[in-house]
Formats: structure tokens, C-alpha cells, sequence
């Protein structure tokens, strides 16, 4: 991440090999995990929920 923000701040593109981190998307789809998880936690009904994206 770092030697990203190192290439932006020299306004030179990052290279490929650099930007392996997660990025906001990744992020949403973290948290649309979590809460199928918790959702399907507190279910009385089938504990298997349909994931939606």
C-alpha cells in the first residue's frame, strides 16, 4: 500500500505487481459476509441465507 501511495505522490502510475491489496469492494463485500453470518445466526428459521450481492 505504502509504495502506492509513494507512486501517486510522484504522480507516476503504480506498477501491477504493487496493488495486491483489498480495495473498497473488497471491503463491502467483507461486511455483506459478516452480517449473512450474523443474520444467519439470529434465523428461527433455515440456517442457511441466501447470500445477496
Amino acid at each position: 500500500f505504502a509504495l502506492t501511495v509513494k507512486a501517486k505522490m510522484k504522480k507516476a502510475p503504480p506498477s501491477a505487481d504493487i496493488l495486491d491489496f483489498p480495495d473498497m469492494y473488497d471491503g463491502v463485500r467483507g461486511m455483506q459476509f459478516i452480517e449473512t453470518v450474523v443474520e444467519s445466526g439470529w434465523s428461527d428459521g433455515p440456517k442457511w441465507i441466501k447470500w445477496r450481492e
